[in-house]
């Protein structure tokens, strides 16, 4: 019998019997790809990146992005002020309340930062305000999808910020490394807001409709490991962690809490797991990730989203074959997996690439 989006990743969350693997072969596109495939043939109206996951066909959710990776929940924003530009460049004052440095056309890249709003416990209390979870009007623009998550058959997911995530948006990377050291009376003191601001958030989501995924963005490993070693995590994230997480599964009912990180996540695994994560992506190969020895040593801890290199997209047709016959057939026989490259596409994937790698999937998924 045909699954619905929801049984279907409830199911897989669970390592439970699917009718098909559910459809999430991206976490998203680049601008620039779908400009690019404008150009070959995609149709105006997957211009955009949800146009484009429903002209793809994949297993719709319904998103409530609550900051992430664009700031730590702030309501309200900052307001975005140009403070100066030239033909390349502008400086400006982001939404959440960083002084950045972009490019003038617009085109995607990781701004440069320049400096952060929080600097000590002073700079917090002043920027605490805009973490309260009874803000006024804090939900409004979330209430049409989270209502109709009510009666419509797709997995209700919230996206947050996470806790290294909530400190790098409000110290800055640098001064975050020295705060471990110089200031962690001031990180105890996010992390215990963190901890009281999402329980309060969520709990005023799960009175209209408890989620069926958390997902915390903490983008927090390189190329080569993480950005802060097992004992800072132990230190400063586990407990805060492991309080959050449980109110969410026990006293909201979420079944599936996520983690969100770029990099070699490797070292990590066993804190998110003790921390009750579920729930695992993009597992980039780049940064040395092989999802199958991840299922080999936790063989049913967590969902795994991702593992397939988004760079074998750049060539032919067997190289693109190679890349999915290595990772799919294993992983959907270990259960617990979704299919999908580990990151969005980027431009230098074409469109027809793209349609082969999809139909390429979806028949080794045994759906054609």
């Amino acid at each position: 019998m045909e699954m619905t989006p929801r049984e279907r990743f409830l199911a897989t969350a669970a390592f439970e019997p699917l009718d098909r693997p559910f459809r999430m072969e991206t976490i998203g596109f680049w601008r620039e790809t779908l400009a690019r495939w404008q150009g070959e043939g995609l149709p105006p109206e997957a211009g955009d990146e949800m146009g484009a996951f429903i002209h793809f066909g994949v297993d719709l959710q319904l998103p409530v992005l609550l900051g992430a990776h664009e700031h730590p929940g702030f309501d309200p924003l900052f307001d975005e002020t140009v403070i100066e530009q030239d033909e390349r460049y502008i400086v400006k004052i982001d939404k959440s309340g960083a002084r950045v440095k972009v490019l003038a056309d617009g085109a995607s890249t990781i701004p440069a930062f320049l400096e952060a709003p929080v600097k000590d416990e002073e700079s917090w209390e002043e920027v605490k305000w805009r973490l309260d979870p009874e803000t006024p009007g804090r939900l409004e623009p979330w209430m049409v999808i989270i209502e109709t998550a009510k009666t419509v058959p797709f997995p209700l997911c919230v996206y947050i910020s996470g806790l290294f995530g909530t400190h790098r948006h409000l110290l800055g990377f640098t001064p975050l490394m020295l705060a471990y050291r110089r200031q962690p009376q001031l990180l105890h003191a996010i992390s215990r807001h963190w901890v009281a601001f999402w329980k309060g958030v969520l709990s005023r989501i799960a009175e209209v409709k408890s989620p069926d995924m958390v997902m915390l963005w903490e983008d927090m490993c390189y190329l080569n490991g993480p950005m802060i070693g097992p004992d800072t995590f132990e230190a400063f994230m586990l407990p805060y962690y492991k309080e959050l997480i449980a109110f969410i599964k026990g006293d909201l009912e979420v079944p599936v809490i996520g983690v969100d990180s770029d990099g070699r996540i490797t070292k990590l695994i066993p804190f998110f797991v003790a921390a009750g994560v579920n729930f695992l992506w993009p597992f980039e190969v780049q940064a040395g990730m092989d999802v199958l020895e991840v299922r080999r040593q936790w063989p049913r801890q967590f969902v795994i989203i991702g593992g397939m290199d988004k760079r074998a997209l750049y060539h032919d047709r067997d190289t693109i074959r190679a890349e999915v016959l290595r990772v799919v057939p294993p992983m959907l026989a270990a259960g617990g997996y979704i299919p999908s490259i580990d990151h969005a596409v980027p431009p230098e994937v074409s469109l027809d690439n793209w349609l082969y790698f999809l139909e390429l999937v979806r028949e080794t998924g045994g759906v054609h």
